[in-house]
């Protein structure tokens, strides 16, 4: 009997490693369909950077099926009923997708399947964006993890068990005659200068960073002035590329060069953080709109809106935070450390409710992901699972000189600092002169970690916390 199936395209951009993509290409003919949600172009948390990387790796992705004898066939609108749509005019027998994970996601996803249903459509559904999901990695109570140490414990010995092979890109059958398809948009405008977009590129990508950065990785990943990490989130975020591949190629190169295997642990260790925080998201999806400790919501944070728009604009006067925010401007992305130092700020110094910073940086990151985002920034703010503990807070000076000892990274992106002496490029209010056109500190970061102890430990209390 002739089939004929339909991929639905969501964060899973690539031909290879892709379980949904492989069991659409069982039938006699495939639709490789892309769905434009509004949402996602337009709505209140999408970002300029991170549409314009979406457009070009689904301009990659359409020349990739080409290649392969197939096509991109590009619809508008709300995607139920785009996919209803498509299925009663293809007559399709089954829709393919990998599973998605954020609550509102989860709500798109079950109007898609209640349509397909429907009309008697099979549905297939694959574990494409993460390797283990939440409830493969199960505590002794056969309960999801709230803890990264287990839950990281627990994922190893499951990958041990059941090793994650990644597929080859399949054989694709041909499109079907008279499927219309829609033009792909022309990006936003934006003076933000992106990574390549496209599989090839994130192939590349990681192969440069096994090569040559993951060896000194455990020691050399902190360090915002230094090119060494693999710049992957865009692709992840994506799917561009797999966490499978990353996994598998980066545990290959611990096992063949023992010199390499601490750093491919250790970055092994951070895909394991997006994995838990995509766990933690789907398990708890209240934590989009609240703490996931809820004796936090009870913290009293501050109506500042010079001192947020001062932190959204780099000029805070701590040059470590400023230069992050302003990396985070003109790139699209921000080093890792210099993320959790920036909202520690926000939230310890500035006393902001951490809710405004991450959807601050949802819109104005180009990996921007509703799990890792939210994830890190109720790790910062201390409200979340598994947090930074909220006594703990950055101090932006130390910080700064811990991991930008010489202001390389500073320097980049703060060029009002170019001529301060190493010594004082971090604290520049106490260089001898300091530079006239830099702002002061806007406040005592001595005096406000006094001020958040005391609202955590107040908001703790009215919680019943100890």
């Amino acid at each position: 009997m002739h089939s004929r199936s339909v991929h639905w395209f969501r964060h899973d951009l690539r031909l290879r490693d892709n379980q949904a993509l492989a069991a659409a290409a069982e039938a006699d003919e495939l639709i490789a369909l892309f769905v434009l949600d509004d949402a996602l172009l337009e709505g209140c948390r999408s970002g300029a950077p991170r549409v314009r990387f979406l457009l070009a790796s689904l301009e990659q992705l359409a020349k990739d099926l080409e290649a392969r004898g197939s096509r991109l066939v590009v619809r508008r609108g709300d995607p139920a009923s785009e996919v209803a749509r498509l299925l009663d005019e293809t007559k399709a027998d089954r829709l393919c997708f990998g599973r998605s994970y954020a609550p509102a996601a989860l709500r798109r996803d079950e109007r898609v399947r209640a349509v397909a249903t429907k009309r008697g459509v099979r549905v297939v559904e694959t574990r494409d964006h993460v390797v283990f999901e939440s409830r493969d990695v199960l505590s002794q109570q056969d309960r999801p993890f709230a803890v990264f140490t287990p839950y990281r414990r627990a994922w190893l010995r499951a990958f041990e068990a059941e090793p994650q092979i990644p597929l080859r890109a399949p054989k694709l059958p041909p499109t079907p005659a008279g499927v219309d398809s829609l033009p792909l948009p022309p990006p936003p405008a934006s003076p933000i200068e992106l990574p390549v977009a496209g599989e090839a590129a994130a192939a590349r990508r990681l192969s440069r960073f096994l090569e040559r950065s993951v060896a000194d990785y455990a020691r050399s990943r902190d360090f915002p002035a230094e090119d060494a990490t693999s710049r992957l989130s865009p692709h992840l975020r994506f799917g561009t590329i797999s966490a499978r591949s990353c996994v598998h190629l980066a545990r290959e190169i611990a096992a063949i060069d023992p010199k390499a295997a601490k750093g491919a642990n250790k970055w092994i260790d951070e895909l394991l953080w997006r994995e838990f925080y995509c766990a933690i998201l789907k398990e708890n999806p209240h934590v989009t709109r609240s703490s996931h400790r809820s004796e936090y919501d009870a913290i009293e944070w501050n109506d500042d809106e010079e001192g947020f728009r001062a932190w959204c604009e780099g000029r805070t006067g701590y040059p470590i935070v400023d230069a992050g925010m302003r990396q985070l401007a003109t790139t699209g992305w921000m080093h890792n450390r210099v993320r959790m130092i920036a909202a520690s700020f926000l939230t310890k110094d500035l006393l902001v409710d951490w809710r405004r910073g991450e959807e601050f940086f949802y819109r104005s990151l180009v990996d921007g992901d509703p799990a890792s985002n939210n994830g890190g920034w109720q790790w910062a703010a201390s409200t979340g699972t598994d947090a930074q503990p909220y006594f703990r807070i950055f101090n932006p000076v130390s910080q700064g000189e811990r991991f930008d000892p010489a202001g390389r990274y500073v320097r980049r992106f703060v060029p009002e600092l170019e001529d301060v002496d190493d010594r004082f490029v971090q604290r520049p209010w106490e260089a001898p002169s300091p530079p006239r056109d830099y702002p002061a500190p806007i406040v005592s970061h001595h005096e406000r970690r006094i001020q958040a102890l005391r609202r955590y430990e107040a908001a703790r209390e009215r919680g019943g916390r100890p």
